[in-house]
């Protein structure tokens, strides 16, 4: 089985985004692009380790068209992007989270709504109403995400998991979607926003050692800055 393993490189130089992305492309692959978890991790332990305390550009940057995307990022059981829907109905345009209903038909919500919701992976029990973005954070701090439902099965066993509800008649999943887009034109859907953001400051993410945490900037901003290469393993054989 062959994998890829990301290395991120912190190359503490000021420049715009646009002048971090021709350097990271010249000299590595591209801006850091970060797809999951795992990534994520791996991507701290770098930017700790080097003692850098100065806010950085990563590779991502809001433009183009939007897309429904899962909250966990790229797996190994699908990608990010939400190609498998059960909408009830067409998408509002104005809203940008998406809910289950009990019948197991997804419409699009307003993200600031409250909805109980439940973590994938974690206890199968409804938690508590809470807003798209607070049920994100609940289940992050418990090493888990919301739940991302990738095909019919997964969608009826979802569904079950939830049952009725005299109260709440749809419930919170993982789908949401953005405009941001990666620098290396991934379908990694992981973000990683701080709980104010974005908030329009401009149309470029870079990251926050002291909050730990992304935020938007103006593109000219001149910051140091994140690079990557993504090598591969060589196929592993697995027992028989």
């Amino acid at each position: 089985m062959a994998a890829t393993i990301i290395f991120y490189y912190l190359v503490n130089k000021d420049k715009s985004w646009d002048e971090a992305q021709r350097y990271c492309r010249e000299t590595y692959m591209d801006l850091a692009t970060i797809g999951n978890r795992d990534d994520l991790k791996r991507f701290m332990d770098i930017a700790e380790a080097s003692g850098v305390s100065r806010e950085a550009w990563i590779g991502m940057r809001e433009g183009g068209a939007a897309s429904w995307m899962w909250s966990e990022g790229e797996t190994q059981t699908g990608p990010g992007l939400a190609v498998y829907t059960n909408w009830a109905r067409v998408p509002d345009p104005s809203h940008h989270c998406g809910s289950m209903r009990e019948d197991g038909k997804w419409i699009s919500t307003l993200c600031e709504t409250t909805l109980p919701f439940i973590c994938h992976e974690g206890k199968m029990a409804l938690i508590p109403p809470k807003s798209w973005r607070q049920a994100q954070k609940h289940c992050r701090l418990r090493a888990v995400d919301l739940p991302s439902v990738r095909s019919h099965i997964e969608n009826q066993a979802l569904k079950k998991m939830f049952g009725k509800n005299g109260k709440f008649s749809s419930f919170w999943i993982g789908l949401f979607r953005d405009e941001w887009k990666w620098s290396d034109q991934s379908d990694s859907s992981f973000r990683y926003w701080d709980d104010s953001q974005p908030n329009h400051d401009g149309l470029c993410a870079l990251f926050s050692i002291s909050h730990r945490t992304w935020y938007d900037r103006g593109c000219s901003t001149r910051l140091p800055f994140y690079c990557y290469i993504g090598e591969k393993e060589e196929d592993i054989k697995l027992p028989i």
